[in-house]
């Protein structure tokens, strides 16, 4: 479970480095390294219960998504919602804006990580409500 809570970690340290070198940039790497701390806290939930939940997105959205009658670990569809939007606002920031003008599409990503910072702080909590220490 350390080594998932490690990368977590090493994942918001690149986070406030960005935030604090770049006041103003890389709003799609803010989102991204925000939703790569998030799929971190789950790994470590999952190898916490003894679930393996999967290596992909496809397969972790199978394995963990409340909706289904069959997933290995259910969570709260709240904890669900914040993750599922920072995989898609991650997405977004990826691979969505390149067709758009970069200035527009910085604007956007900046209003994006707005509410990646809510739904990351929303799911550790979770996390944090399910016996995992977060530092």
């Amino acid at each position: 479970m350390d080594r998932f809570l490690n990368q977590a970690t090493h994942n918001e340290k690149f986070h406030s480095c960005l935030c604090e070198n770049f006041t103003e940039k890389f709003y799609d790497w803010r989102i991204t390294s925000i939703f790569y701390t998030a799929i971190h806290y789950l790994k470590a939930l999952a190898l916490k219960r003894g679930i393996d939940i999967g290596q992909t997105h496809h397969e972790i959205e199978l394995n963990v998504n409340p909706d289904r009658n069959n997933c290995k670990m259910r969570i709260k569809k709240g904890a669900w919602s914040d993750y599922k939007s920072l995989l898609q606002y991650s997405r977004t920031s990826r691979y969505d804006g390149i067709d758009t003008d970069f200035e527009t599409f910085e604007e956007l990503m900046k209003c994006d990580y707005e509410f990646c910072l809510t739904h990351l702080d929303n799911f550790k909590k979770y996390i944090q409500s399910q016996g995992i220490t977060i530092e």
